[in-house]
């Protein structure tokens, strides 16, 4: 299930996306989530999520990540990397504590699949084995990296691509958002340009098609029918898993000074642990650290100790005024 705007533009940056999902042709139940639109003074956001759990759990757990992922992005006040980090703490959360409080749920959780585009920058953060791919200039780039067991496989150089496709272990995910207390959320950024496209699906979709047939199935679509055509064809081919896709198309970019600095581009994501402190989100400030005088403070040696430092200057200063009132 999920919220679908088929058609939505924003002033700040100009772009239409839509979003498809069905139960399949195996499963009874869509555990499937997704939302994709228009976040007030926060960008565009596409999401996708794929639960797990019996007794209608993974669509619960699904569901309530997209719900708090979109509201927390929405009411933070923190700059887009963070407040992307501290939602997906917040989803996890709140998956967790009601698998806690309804024991019948518990084991539940979902992956995590989203994407910001803030003007010129593009965030993603993920959990699990949904994809996001970006599609430019007729080419096709997987932005995210499987959480899975077979994926894992892969990248040791013990099974190839084709084999993980069809492995029957390939549905085994080795990172959940809500499972546990704490997950490991991958950041990844890149530079957004006009034309773009982006595709973002649960695994009852890639692990049927190919980037070779994504690329070819949604050429000359919008993308309202280039979702609806992945669906479709992941479905034709016997998914044995829910199916959904996003696609989110840039049509203009917006320029724009960013109030925080960004890390240099690499393949490797930024994989933080998260759990119920704020260490993880630290780590992503540390990241993506906000422009301004602040920041050069907080890159200073003696930063770590200014608790002390200032703790010392304050006694030192009650000691000097006792002594003139001795005096």
């Amino acid at each position: 299930m999920g919220l679908r705007l088929p058609t939505v533009s924003d002033a700040e940056l100009a772009v239409r996306g839509a979003g498809h999902s069905e139960a399949g042709r195996v499963r009874a139940v869509n555990q499937d989530s997704f939302f994709v639109g228009a976040i007030p003074r926060r960008g565009f956001l596409a999401v996708v999520a794929d639960g797990m759990g019996g007794h209608q759990a993974g669509e619960i757990a699904s569901q309530k990540a997209v719900e708090v992922l979109r509201d927390e992005l929405a009411r933070s006040r923190a700059h887009p990397p963070v407040a992307l980090a501290r939602a997906a703490q917040a989803a996890n959360a709140d998956v967790y504590n009601y698998a806690l409080a309804h024991p019948e749920h518990r084991g539940m959780g979902t992956t995590l699949t989203a994407v910001v585009l803030d003007d010129q920058v593009g965030l993603v953060g993920h959990v699990g084995d949904s994809r996001a791919y970006l599609v430019r200039e007729g080419e096709i780039r997987q932005l995210t990296s499987d959480h899975s067991w077979v994926a894992d496989r892969v990248r040791q150089g013990l099974l190839t691509a084709d084999e993980a496709r069809h492995h029957r272990w390939r549905n085994v995910i080795t990172n959940a958002l809500g499972a546990t207390a704490s997950f490991r959320l991958d950041v990844v950024h890149f530079e957004v340009q006009t034309g773009d496209r982006l595709v973002l699906c649960s695994d009852g979709v890639s692990m049927l098609l190919s980037e070779a047939m994504l690329l070819e199935l949604i050429a000359g679509l919008d993308a309202d029918e280039a979702a609806r055509r992945l669906v479709a064809e992941a479905n034709e081919r016997g998914s044995p898993d829910n199916v959904t896709a996003v696609v989110v198309d840039v049509r203009d970019v917006d320029v724009k000074v960013k109030r925080y600095a960004l890390p240099p581009v690499t393949d490797a994501a930024e994989s933080v642990d998260i759990g119920d402190t704020m260490s993880g989100i630290r780590r992503i400030e540390a990241e993506y650290p906000v422009n301004g005088p602040l920041r050069k403070l907080r890159e200073h040696p003696w930063y770590p100790y200014r608790i002390w430092i200032l703790g010392s200057m304050y006694l030192l200063l009650l000691f000097l005024l006792f002594s003139l009132w001795r005096g």
